[in-house]
């Protein structure tokens, strides 16, 4: 896969970057401060609608490795998915004003399905998404696709943030709806470009695959290396985002920062994670290797989280500038290394079902992260603690967690992964990537 053509794949996850701010930061924002409504069931409906669509992965990664769609394993499903959750995104802003104009338990439920239509859609995508990069590159290539493209994620995220902060400097109804509908044409157009002659259409039907559903789990599940990948993103993505809600609070409540200074926060983070995901990628995958990669990402986490706890310990402001760039560093570093590690841990014929299990144990470790992060800091200011020493435990136990990680990556082995596979006789027959 040439470069050009991977840029071109690219602009599918710049679209995601963009989508996930208008979902999960915009709209969060305008239904609690605008429109008023409880924190907690914002959370439940767009993040829980969000979070539990990842339920689809495993399932739907399955039935794409066995069914075309007019001839192609990945592409019909990516723009289906694609289309639906634009078409979510257009609809949300008069949904967000009926619901808070009467959130009765019947809208609640509704308004819960629809945003739950959001995340089975988005996951439906982004698995399709994933098994299509697999099965396009060859293992040697796939750092270099993981820096690339994750790097247009991230400037996705980035300009949609300045974008919108401009565009609802002072809120209207009719700004908010023409964002979100602009944003669903945009986002549209662009994955059909991104997708425009990336998979070869193949006439011939999908040959039957040697194990059911059922079975190919089991192979999943029996797999010491298997188990071993899934433990390590559970914890090292659990650990990691804990700090999402608590880390500009830290800035405010701590060291009394103002708003546009724990903003910075994100430009350095972001800085660091785009340098990180493309030196990484393109430099030292090839050089030292995934595992190597995601391991470097997760030790410099561990040195961030340290600086961070000892600053709130300490109450001083002097090492947060250099903690937080280094949490953004290691974070890219730990992206680019675990995803393309994460398209090694495949087969052939189950890229989609392997990628879809893997996406729903990250879905399962960030969902909860952050609630837990902000009931640990609650529960520790309860008892007594001041507030630096507060979220200095929690990010104490976010660099503990991410030690346990980097052991956890340490037994694993994707040639060990390809012969325990083999050696099962479930899918023997089968070629391993």
């Amino acid at each position: 896969m040439t470069r050009r053509q991977l840029l071109r794949l690219g602009l599918f996850q710049l679209t995601a970057g963009g989508l996930s701010v208008l979902f999960l930061g915009v709209l969060n924002r305008i239904l609690r401060v605008e429109l008023g409504m409880d924190l907690f069931l914002v959370s439940l409906l767009i993040g829980g609608g969000h979070y539990l669509g990842a339920l689809v992965a495993i399932p739907f990664g399955y039935f794409s490795d066995r069914h075309r769609i007019a001839g192609y394993r990945r592409t019909a499903y990516i723009i289906l998915g694609a289309l639906v959750t634009a078409l979510v995104l257009a609809l949300s802003p008069w949904v967000a004003v009926s619901l808070a104009d009467a959130p009765t338990s019947g809208r609640i439920v509704a308004a819960f399905g629809f945003f739950l239509l959001e995340g089975i859609s988005t996951f439906i995508a982004g698995t399709a998404y994933l098994a299509l990069i697999a099965d396009r590159t060859e293992r040697k290539e796939r750092g270099q696709a993981t820096g690339l493209v994750w790097t247009l994620l991230m400037l996705g995220i980035i300009a949609t943030g300045i974008s919108a902060g401009l565009a609802l400097n002072q809120y209207r109804f009719d700004t908010f709806a023409t964002m979100f509908v602009v944003g669903a044409v945009v986002a549209i157009i662009l994955s059909l470009i991104a997708l425009w002659a990336q998979e070869p259409r193949v006439n011939e039907p999908v040959s039957p695959a040697t194990a059911s559903l059922r079975e190919a789990l089991g192979v999943v599940a029996r797999s010491q290396h298997s188990r071993s990948f899934a433990a390590f993103l559970l914890v090292s993505m659990f650990s990691y985002f804990m700090q999402d809600v608590i880390l500009e609070p830290f800035g405010g409540e701590v060291f009394n920062l103002s708003p546009a200074e724990t903003t910075r926060f994100n430009a350095y983070i972001g800085v660091g994670l785009i340098f990180g995901m493309l030196y990484g990628g393109l430099r030292l995958i090839p050089q030292r290797g995934k595992r190597w990669v995601a391991g470097l990402g997760c030790w410099i986490i561990v040195v961030s989280f340290g600086g961070l706890s000892a600053s709130g310990f300490l109450h001083t402001a002097r090492l947060l500038p250099i903690a937080i760039a280094l949490l953004g560093l290691g974070a890219g570093f730990f992206t680019v290394g675990a995803v393309a590690l994460m398209m090694d841990m495949t087969l052939s014929a189950h890229t989609g079902l392997f990628v879809g299990a893997w996406t729903l144990v990250q879905a399962l470790a960030k969902g909860p992260a952050s609630i837990i992060g902000g009931a640990m800091q609650s529960t520790l200011i309860s008892i007594g603690a001041s507030p630096g020493q507060a979220y200095g435990t929690v990010f104490a136990f976010e660099a503990i967690g991410m030690l346990v990680a980097i052991l956890i990556l340490s037994r694993v082995v994707v040639q060990g992964f390809q012969h325990e596979v083999a050696s099962f006789g479930k899918l023997a027959a089968e070629a391993i990537e």
